[in-house]
């Protein structure tokens, strides 16, 4: 089986972790019960300091058994989700919460937004930074 990729060296695992991290509810909901304990020691691996490639390569397989022809790809960028949403009203977004470890390049707005969202796969804050 081919590997996921989203991009080059250490962009591309920080992309996926970053995609992984945003729709982890959704990839909860499309694994069974009885396939939750292998979804969770994929995670915790994908968490570890190690090289991700393994771990995403086997969340990608785990979805495909799930019935998810895609696999990981049906939650990754192409799939429709992007970093920083567009900005409302056609002001720019100068502040924006991230990845509380630097692990990925999630990026959610702080416009209105005091409480800073949850990192899913960390089960940390995200930080608020100014983005220029």
């Amino acid at each position: 089986m081919a590997e996921i990729r989203t991009g080059d060296g250490d962009g591309g695992s920080r992309a996926v972790r970053s995609d992984i991290c945003a729709r982890l509810d959704e990839i909860r909901g499309v694994v069974p019960a009885e396939r939750r304990p292998e979804l969770e020691e994929i995670l915790e691996a994908l968490r570890g300091s190690g090289d991700p490639a393994g771990p995403q390569a086997a969340l990608h397989r785990l979805l495909r058994r799930c019935g998810v022809a895609a696999g990981l790809r049906a939650f990754t960028r192409g799939a429709g989700i992007g970093g920083l949403p567009a900005a409302v009203e056609g002001h720019p977004v100068v502040e924006a919460y991230v990845c509380p470890g630097d692990r990925c390049d999630r990026r959610a707005p702080a416009r209105n937004q005091p409480v800073p969202e949850t990192c899913r796969l960390y089960g940390e804050p995200m930080r608020r930074r100014r983005l220029s």
